[in-house]
């Protein structure tokens, strides 16, 4: 008996034993997961202690995107030194992202530069926690440039061209002997041969853009090869020359070569002298190779920016961008002239002041006959909206990174495709770029088109919704004109916000940042207007 009782005895120590490592045990785990807990909300420091830094240094805040929201940082310097940087807020990746925050500060400090080298791994975050470091060196004047700091990803300076040379343009077939992987790959954009009708797959575009020619005739682009061919087969009326702008080397050199009094010519009288559709005199002005921006407007469109922006986004962004005709001497023209002055809301301060056109009015693309709305119609706002204040990948990637592989003949001799394809048509490009960063692409692309989408077509009839109303005020006759003259404006601008989305062509993949911010704009602007209204 008394054996049996010294066993029981043994499991009882045992067990109590066991109760106290399973107590411990679990004691242990929540220390680690509190000493964690506590290490996150730390700021990641770099930097001299703070008895070090001169009074004089500037503590700066900025911001900037990281792969799971926003990095804040405090910035602690002058013009000779950065002095201090921490990490005042993230959300990153466990053991990935947060690789970067706890390592890159001290890289950014100890070679005082922003130009150094991503963590492995976590290049999202890495470049969200420089773009913070930059805006707060910018909040406080300070010129990002003395410490490396760029918005923009800049390898090659783009050449500009020469006016008023007697040069004569150099047809793609001229060229195809010396390069013909090259001329191949250029002629096969005849590849991209949809056209989407948006007049019917937007049912609001008729109210929106009446009585302007997209209100009656709305297809989508096709590839550079029908350039010409859609631009003459179009149901819109052409008048003057300028709507040759873009649409072939043609006309590109004949406003270099005779000056803006080009753009006065009818339209006709260009047509017959038209030979080819956009081609490699547009970027290379007949020395292939070399980037050459040949739109002079564009050459003025960055001004002193000009060589902070890569050549390859140069040559794309002078017809990818939001361009208009100006009212008087129908040239084409740019309505800004710096990178800082090309954000949605600077466009359009731009073309609400009267006393930058020589009619001393608002720029109006058109107005509709029922509202009075003197309408802004968006062109194409690629350039604006990749590089603009938001874009996540600008500082990394060119449009030639994504848009024009590299691929290697048979000969093993590498070039850069000129088809001109999606990143996702692209499936190189996706195992041995973006994996490194995207788990899948494909999936967070389709999200962002998808939601963009959505909200594209809500607001667009929240905007068709607030044209009816408004018209109806209008020919009631029974609202004062002040109101009529506020809301009219209120429409005026919401439509320019939501047309900056709707016609770039990424579907907001380029910029969601900003994509979304318009969007927000533009329905902000449309319910105060209809609230005005409904007083």
């Amino acid at each position: 008996m008394s054996r049996l009782q010294d066993i029981m005895k043994d499991k009882q120590k045992k067990a109590k034993l066991m109760d106290i490592l399973g107590i411990a045990a679990g004691c242990v785990v929540v220390l680690i997961a509190l000493v964690t807990l506590v290490i996150n909300l730390m700021p990641a420091t770099a930097g001299v202690k703070d008895s070090e830094v001169p009074e004089s240094a500037l503590h700066l805040t900025g911001v900037g995107a990281g792969r799971n929201g926003d990095i804040t940082v405090e910035v602690v310097a002058d013009e000779s030194m950065l002095y201090q940087i921490k990490i005042l807020d993230q959300n990153e990746t466990q053991n990935i992202g947060s690789v970067a925050v706890d390592q890159l500060p001290a890289r950014i400090f100890q070679a005082q530069s922003l130009k150094v080298d991503a963590i492995s791994g976590a290049t999202l975050s890495s470049d969200g926690i420089k773009a913070a470091v930059l805006n707060a060196l910018e909040s406080g004047g300070i010129d990002a440039a003395l410490f490396g700091g760029e918005k923009i990803k800049v390898e090659t300076i783009a050449k500009r061209v020469e006016t008023h040379s007697g040069v004569t343009v150099m047809y793609a077939a001229e060229w195809q002997e010396q390069y013909p992987e090259i001329y191949d790959s250029w002629t096969m954009t005849r590849n991209n041969d949809e056209v989407v009708d948006y007049l019917e797959q937007y049912p609001m575009l008729p109210t929106l853009y009446e009585p302007y020619g997209f209100s009656f005739s709305y297809g989508s682009a096709r590839g550079h090869f029908y350039d010409v061919t859609d631009i003459t087969e179009t149901g819109r009326p052409h008048a003057m020359a300028n709507c040759w702008t873009c649409k072939t080397p043609d006309f590109t050199n004949m406003v270099n070569e005779q000056g803006i009094e080009a753009y006065q010519y009818l339209w006709t009288d260009v047509q017959q002298q038209v030979n080819e559709g956009i081609s490699c005199y547009n970027c290379h002005a007949n020395t292939p190779g070399e980037i050459t921006v040949t739109h002079t407007y564009w050459i003025d469109a960055l001004g002193e920016d000009f060589e902070k922006v890569d050549a390859a986004n140069m040559a794309c962004g002078q017809c990818h961008n939001e361009y208009y005709f100006d009212p008087i001497t129908k040239e084409t023209k740019i309505a800004h002239n710096s990178i800082d002055s090309m954000s949605p809301d600077a466009i359009l301060a731009y073309f609400n002041d009267p006393s930058n056109f020589g009619n001393n009015e608002i720029f109006t693309d058109y107005t509709n006959p029922r509202t009075g709305v003197q309408q802004i119609k968006v062109q194409h706002p690629e350039f604006e909206t990749y590089l603009g204040e938001g874009s996540q990948h600008r500082l990394n990637y060119t449009c030639a990174d994504c848009h024009m592989p590299y691929v290697t003949n048979e000969e093993g001799k590498t070039f850069r495709s000129h088809e001109l394809i999606s990143p996702l048509d692209n499936p190189e490009l996706i195992e041995n770029e973006c994996s490194k960063c995207h788990a899948d692409l494909e999936a967070e692309v389709r999200a962002v088109q998808e939601k963009v989408e959505a909200r594209t077509y809500s607001v667009g009839y929240e905007l068709e919704f607030l044209t009816e109303l408004l018209a109806q005020a209008v020919e009631s006759g029974e609202v004062p004109e002040e109101t009529l003259n506020e809301v009219r404006m209120l429409a005026r601008n919401a439509q320019f916000y939501w047309d900056f989305v709707f016609v770039e062509n990424a579907e907001g993949v380029h910029n969601p940042t900003l994509t979304y911010d318009c969007l927000d704009k533009a329905e902000a602007l449309t319910n105060q207007a209809i609230n005005l209204l409904r007083k």
